[in-house]
Order: C-alpha cells, then structure tokens, then sequence
C-alpha cells in the first residue's frame, strides 16, 4: 500500500471513529486533496446507490410522467385554452436521461468531482440511458401533436451534436435545432431566457426537471432560504404545472448550502456536513 493511501486511510479511520480530522497542518498536501475526493464521493454513495436500486425511485419517475401527461391531458381536452399550440418543457438529466451509471463508476473509483472534463466526457460517450418510463412519456406527448423542448445546460458548443446522437438513439422525439435548447454561454446557466423564448409563441402544459432552475421560478442565484420561499410560494402547482424529479446526488441545492463545498478542508467539510443535518434541531440537554 502507498503511502497516501495509508494516510488515507488513517485518517478516514480517525474519521469514522469519533476523533475528527487531523489538523491540516499535520496532513501532507497531497493526502489531504485526495481524502476530500474520497470524502465527496463518500457522500454521493448513498444518494447514488438510491436512484440506481430503489423500487421507490422508479416509482417517483412513473409518478411525474403520468402526473405531466394527465397535464397534457386536461390542455388539450380545455376548450377555453389559448389560441397557441400546447409544449412541455424539460431538462434532460436526470428528467428524462439517466447519468447515474457514470456517477457510479466516478464515485466508486473515489473521485467525488464532475469536473467539466470529466462531463464532457461522460457526454462525448453518448450512453446516457433513458430514465424509467422517459421514452414511453415522450412518444404519448409527441403522438398527442404537443410540442416537446429539451432545455438543458448542457454546454452547446462542445456537447450539441453527441447529445443528439444520445437521445435519438433512446428513441426521443423532436430532438433538433429548434427543440433541442443547449446552453449557448457558459458566462450564465439561467434558463429563464430560453423559457420566456418558448412561452412567447407557445402554451406552455408543464415543466420538468430535477432542479429548481429547470422551473420559471426564477431561483438563479438566490440563496438556500430564498430558494425554499420560492417553492413555498409555488406550491399550488407542483404536480400540475411543475412537476420535479428527486436528484440528491447533485444539483444547485449544495451550492445555495455553501458555494465553497467542493473546496472545503475535509474537516470543515465534515463539520458542514454535521451542522446542516442539524439545521433548526435544537440541541439535546446534556
């Protein structure tokens, strides 16, 4: 066994059993990035091994396609609706494509960063699966003459041409330039341009995804307690007009926690973790 990973290892162990982290001093540099690794991809496992193996996560999947076709549904049988022609409008990860095998290999393999390379990567592979029933859905949709747009920050310029070749080969309808949105600049993500696009010449039945910034909700940038109030006030249409996905492997939800996560010392971090699963839980007397 090397070195590092002896350190690794003691450290992990010193981890585990109650006696926190060595100082980061006492740590060599190199252990030290490489224990945040191990950390972080610590942390992804369980969510991981829940969306790859749960009946219940399947479950929830069939559950937000049937809740957005009965939206649709209810459109098109709606004789007061506008003179526009009806879409739906979702992202693509983790909505209706499953990245998880990837994840998986990643976290396993202890690295526990989707670092931009490594996604284009994972993308250029164009193995995606479809998630379960996601093929089913959209064929219904596309048969029912609703227009589907793909909104996804996927990076446009490196990943248009690999993405089309994936959802083509999952048998997704309407994959093209003009339903195929991809993120045109990575200076901003907001994809709230690309909604009000679409809302402009069409009714828009339902949005999906596995994100807040995948609904009009307009919670770019805003921080965790913002984001929460923003749900809160939309919680008349959740499961009619929005309809979410569960992603706890990753997602703007750790960023609006800190924005720092990934960089943090693995003792500040396993001290982050600790008072977050605590938030708002009053403290035990002792």
């Amino acid at each position: 066994m090397k070195a590092w990973q002896k350190g690794i290892l003691i450290a992990l162990a010193v981890l585990v059993w109650g006696g926190g982290l060595p100082a980061r001093a006492a740590m060599p540099e190199d252990v030290r990035e490489r224990l945040s690794e191990r950390q972080l991809a610590n942390a992804e496992m369980m969510a991981l091994l829940w969306m790859r193996t749960a009946a219940e996560y399947r479950a929830l999947c069939y559950q937000g396609y049937n809740m957005a076709l009965a939206a649709v549904d209810r459109a098109l049988a709606n004789p007061r609706r506008s003179g526009k022609p009806l879409a739906i409008v979702l992202d693509c990860d983790e909505t209706v494509t499953d990245n998880t095998p990837a994840m998986a290999r990643s976290a396993a393999d202890g690295n526990g960063r989707y670092t931009s390379l490594w996604w284009r990567d994972t993308v250029h592979a164009a193995e995606s699966g479809a998630m379960p029933g996601a093929t089913e859905f959209l064929q219904k949709v596309h048969q029912k003459g609703v227009a589907i747009f793909y909104v996804t920050n996927r990076y446009s310029a490196v990943n248009y041409d690999a993405t089309v070749e994936n959802l083509k080969a999952l048998g997704f309808p309407s994959v093209d330039r003009e339903h195929l949105l991809l993120m045109e600049d990575t200076k901003t993500s907001d994809k709230q341009p690309r909604f009000d696009a679409i809302a402009a010449d069409y009714d828009v039945v339902v949005y999906m995804g596995d994100n807040a910034g995948d609904l009009p909700l307009r919670t770019k940038g805003m921080n965790l307690k913002a984001r929460n109030a923003a749900i809160d006030a939309a919680k008349d249409d959740f499961g009619t007009l929005y309809v979410v996905f569960p992603n706890p492997a990753y997602g703007a939800w750790i960023s609006a926690l800190a924005k720092d996560y990934l960089t943090m010392d693995p003792g500040d971090r396993s001290d982050f973790y600790r008072a977050n699963l605590l938030r708002g839980i009053p403290a035990k007397d002792e």
